[in-house]
């Protein structure tokens, strides 16, 4: 967390000013109530009335200094965590597909919420304040020393009790608050997953249970928290306890030496007030100790994130596709209970138009998501013009495929920028891209047309509206390399022909498709159609010629393997 406390050091220089001049102010009180208690008790008028003034201008400064440290504190905390969040939100999208998916989003939430908010309130605060606190601390124990040794000596050794706290309960202290950070992603988690489940709760009418399960997530992270405030609550209450006999044994020496008339009442004021300012501030020191100690393992989690994301290795960034795709006995699983491809070997060659067949569990899929670059934990090698994918530059990959998913995710934004996806495209283009989809066909009954709001994942569209503005989007980024994972599976038969058939028009484009849908006038129109079963290739060739093997594509094909099929 170093590099974060120190990447703003003028703003952080310009607040550790103005809180170490205000902590100096707080210091020099002591001496003002000195002043003006000692000219009362001397009868002095124009004595008190010259320091009634000079308290006023001075708590008028204080107070501009005040404002002036808060203002620079909320700029340098701003700036801190905004750049804290960027590299928390880079590092989360930095992830490989399979690291991504290992987490569920709503923890992704919570890290930048939830942990952020502790970051803050109980690590840059308490960090910050303890600069004025450790002023406070020398200023006053100096100013003291000055006006009285034994009475500093009585202080500083009752005080010095406090630093036990943080060793005793420095270490339960940064349990709770992890199982406080670790109970709030549980909770989000929950909320996100009930929400998202909200139709499948109203349709099965589970309100009830639904509810009850959030009560029992908010009553564990409720809880949670109150252990974890129940402990901070024992540790200020020690340091109260602790902070108030050194007052009193303060209090008490002063009053004897006020008996002995080695001090006056002005000076036992100040000493009283000068007392303060060195128990107190070790008790607020010895709190924010604990809350910055118990923010280790949230700080360690948050900086993983950052670190592991930043890894890099040295790669080639590819220009052009010129030539093929390579796979070569590739074997892959998600688990240990079975290969989802198992030895398969097959190749792409540029602008040519490939179609993949297969039943249920076949591989397809999961073919598609390893020429994406998604998991990078499989036997063998897949080659882009001879480059190993383990050599490539991850975005290159990326720059050159888009894909049509058969579920298609839309964001919360309008339908334009669902498609351009914050690139810059020229209207012509974005027109191209929306007649060849199809999308131009329902614009007309949209209220703003292309600039409508389509509402959370399109929740404003249909199915087969939201599918073909997935190929719209994919479309308009011209890539040379088009995957589509059933991309047409929710339009009608003559919407999805009239789609396919325009893709497969394009001559500079390599097409691989995974599809379900057997129709001979459209198959006839690829160079090669793949078959998978258990994760292989076992058959690959034309229309014609897979159906006079009579083989795996036949059955297939015919209306009894067809009923084996599914989306």
């Amino acid at each position: 967390m170093t590099k974060y406390i120190l990447r703003y050091k003028g703003w952080l220089a310009t607040t550790v000013l103005f809180r170490a001049f205000g902590a100096i102010m707080q210091v020099l009180i002591a001496l003002i109530i000195q002043q003006i208690v000692d000219t009362a008790m001397n009868k002095d008028v124009n004595g008190f009335i010259d320091m009634i003034i000079f308290s006023i201008i001075f708590f008028m400064i204080m107070g501009i200094n005040d404002y002036l440290n808060k203002t620079t504190q909320f700029i340098y905390i701003k700036k801190t965590l905004t750049d804290f969040k960027e590299d928390i939100f880079r590092g989360i999208l930095r992830k490989n597909y399979k690291d991504f998916n290992s987490e569920n989003t709503a923890e992704y939430i919570s890290q930048l919420t939830n942990d952020i908010n502790m970051v803050e309130t109980k690590y840059l605060v308490p960090y910050l304040e303890m600069i004025g606190d450790v002023v406070i601390f020398v200023g006053t124990t100096a100013l003291l020393l000055w006006i009285n040794p034994w009475v500093t000596l009585v202080v500083c050794a009752t005080s010095a009790l406090l630093f036990l706290i943080p060793a005793i309960l420095g270490a339960p202290t940064a349990k709770r608050q992890d199982d406080v950070s670790k109970q709030n992603s549980i909770f989000t988690t929950r909320i996100k997953d009930i929400f998202s489940g909200y139709e499948v709760i109203k349709s099965y009418n589970i309100v009830d249970n639904m509810t009850e399960e959030f009560l029992d997530e908010n009553s564990t992270v409720e809880n949670l928290k109150f252990k974890s405030n129940h402990i901070q609550g024992i540790s200020q209450a020690l340091s109260m306890f602790l902070g108030v006999m050194s007052q009193i044994s303060t209090i008490a020496l002063g009053g004897y030496f006020l008996i002995k008339g080695q001090l006056t009442v002005g000076t036992l004021f100040a000493v009283v007030q000068l007392a303060n300012g060195i128990c107190w501030p070790i008790t607020w020191i010895v709190s924010k100790v604990t809350l910055v100690k118990g923010m280790k393992e949230v700080n360690f989690k948050l900086l993983s994130i950052i670190n592991e994301s930043k890894k890099k290795i040295d790669t080639v960034k590819l220009e052009s596709f010129k030539k093929e795709i390579e796979l070569k006995d590739i074997t892959f699983a998600y688990n240990e209970d079975r290969n989802a491809l198992d030895g398969l070997s097959v190749s792409f060659e540029k602008d040519k138009k490939y179609a993949i067949v297969g039943r249920s569990g076949s591989g397809k899929s999961t073919l598609l998501k390893l020429l994406l670059g998604y998991y990078d934990d499989f036997d063998g090698e897949i080659a882009l013009d001879g480059y190993n994918y383990d050599k490539l530059d991850k975005n290159s990959i990326n720059n050159h495929m888009s894909i049509i998913h058969q579920n298609v995710y839309m964001f919360d934004k309008t339908l334009k920028e669902n498609i351009i996806l914050g690139k810059d495209f020229n209207d012509k283009v974005l027109e191209k891209a929306l007649e060849n989809s199809g999308v131009s066909e329902f614009l007309r009954v949209l209220p703003k047309g292309v600039d409508s709001e389509i509402g959370e994942n399109g929740n404003n569209l249909s199915g087969g509206q939201k599918q073909r503005v997935a190929i719209a989007r994919s479309l308009i980024q011209n890539t040379p390399i088009l995957l589509l994972d059933e991309g047409t599976s929710a339009l009608d038969s003559k919407t999805a022909f009239e789609i396919e058939d325009t893709l497969l028009n394009i001559e500079d484009l390599t097409v691989i498709t995974v599809t379900h849908k057997l129709i001979d006038s459209i198959l006839k129109r690829y160079d090669e159609i793949i078959v998978m079963d258990n994760g292989n290739v076992v058959e690959k060739g034309s229309f014609d010629e897979l159906i006079n093997n009579k083989k795996e594509f036949y059955d297939l094909y015919t209306i009894e393997g067809e009923s084996e099929l599914v989306s």
